[in-house]
């Protein structure tokens, strides 16, 4: 049977072969088995560079382990330069399949967009920590090379990452590491995506933090209720929330997307707000616009009910006349009390505090997205109307996640 071929950046054994200098021809010559140590030791090795090309690589040395050793460290440098030429191959390891990776990814982001600033730094981060690994402790498969790495291995590597780090970060590894290996697979690493292949990682059922209950919508009664209250209360005027609030209940838009909506992009006359951008923060760069939303249908026209349309057409009277809106920089719908972006981090945190005083102390955010798609619900909308006025590709995911559950129905008795 015919012997494999080597891969890409393989080697064969190493051959170690004893030698003597002959003075009468002026080489080295192998050295006779047992009479006396031999003046040195050669190493050789057949390896495949990265044209495909087998070749002789050789190394000397005083001592058979010392042969040996630099003949390794010399393959390994051979394999690490066509590495990093830009393939990745099988004695490539982890942590420089990893570098290999994020250079990638950073290269196609700033051609075509692929990711956005602060995923890509989200990815950094994770390598970081969890592949490069941090404060001298290498990452848990960092010096394993891609033929080394197993299920099994990744498996409890993702595992111990949940078990120290939480679930969240756990996740995000699994999806660095999934782009890493799958990497290594278009490069002909691997025959496969050992990712693909791992236990599911299971979020652990803990109660939530504080009284907050993502899985609830306010009913339209306890919606009229809020938007009353944000009306006349002194904090909500102080930080211009009363609009904001208005706007998020009567679009159901996403708090970034609502803070980075411009004026350019609301018709007044028609009742509609073009959604196309949402608001991040990076580091060394703060809040900024950011063109695009979460998904490709995030991008989306939104319709808006008549007293949102007369709220935000007094809004834009008011914010002229205050010089906020034609002294910004920025002409966004919903400034900061001083004329600048909004913070989403502080308004979330504002909006918490309308909500406990208002008597929701269970609500966040991103209840009001959630009171939409209800109330959309309620009024018999189908499925498909309601995902893209939320900007949801697929309607499961609103009818799972987005419309209220375990309501009463009365017309399951009137059926039965």
């Amino acid at each position: 049977m015919a012997r494999p071929r080597m891969k890409v950046g393989e080697w064969g054994r190493v051959a170690l072969t004893p030698q003597d200098y002959n003075p009468t021809t002026g080489r080295y010559e192998k050295a006779p088995d047992g009479t006396r140590k031999p003046d040195r030791w050669r190493a050789r090795a057949k390896v495949r560079d990265a044209d495909g090309r087998v070749r002789d690589v050789e190394r000397y040395a005083d001592t058979r382990a010392k042969a040996r050793r630099e003949l390794e460290a010399a393959l390994r440098e051979r394999t690490r330069v066509a590495t990093e030429a830009g393939g990745i191959t099988p004695a490539t390891t982890v942590a420089q399949a990893a570098t290999l990776w994020l250079d990638d990814l950073r290269s196609r982001a700033a051609t075509s967009g692929v990711v956005s600033p602060n995923t890509l730094a989200a990815y950094a981060a994770t390598v970081e920590r969890y592949v490069h690994g941090k404060g001298g402790s290498p990452g848990p498969l960092a010096a394993l090379t891609m033929r080394e790495v197993t299920v099994a291995a990744l498996d409890r590597a993702l595992q111990h990452i949940a078990r120290e780090n939480g679930h969240g970060a756990a996740k995000m590894a699994r999806t660095v590491y999934n782009g890493i290996f799958g990497m290594a697979v278009r490069h002909g690493a691997l025959n496969g995506n050992p990712v693909r292949d791992v236990s599911p990682l299971r979020r652990p059922k803990t109660p939530p933090k504080g009284n907050r209950d993502t899985s609830r919508a306010l009913t339209r009664a306890e919606r009229d209720q809020l938007l009353a209250y944000v009306e006349g209360d002194d904090y909500a005027q102080r930080y211009d929330l009363a609009d904001l609030v208005a706007f998020m209940a009567g679009t159901g838009v996403r708090i970034g997307e609502a803070l980075a909506l411009r004026w350019e992009d609301v018709d007044l006359k028609a009742g509609t707000a073009h959604i196309r951008a949402t608001l991040v923060r990076s580091a060394g760069h703060g809040n900024r616009i950011q063109e695009g939303t979460k998904t490709r249908a995030g991008d989306r026209t939104v319709r808006m009910p008549e007293w949102l349309v007369r709220r935000l057409t007094e809004r834009r009277k008011t914010l002229m006349v205050s010089s906020r809106l034609a002294g910004s920089s920025e002409p966004v719908v919903f400034p900061s009390p001083r004329g600048h972006l909004r913070d989403a981090r502080n308004t979330q945190r504002q909006l918490r505090r309308v909500f406990d005083e208002a008597g929701f102390p269970w609500a966040t955010a991103h209840t009001l997205r959630k009171t939409v798609a209800t109330l959309l619900d309620e009024a018999d909308l189908s499925a498909r109307e309601i995902a893209d006025q939320l900007g949801h590709a697929r309607p499961s995911l609103t009818q799972d996640v987005y419309m209220a559950r375990h309501r009463v129905s009365e017309r399951v008795a009137d059926v039965l």
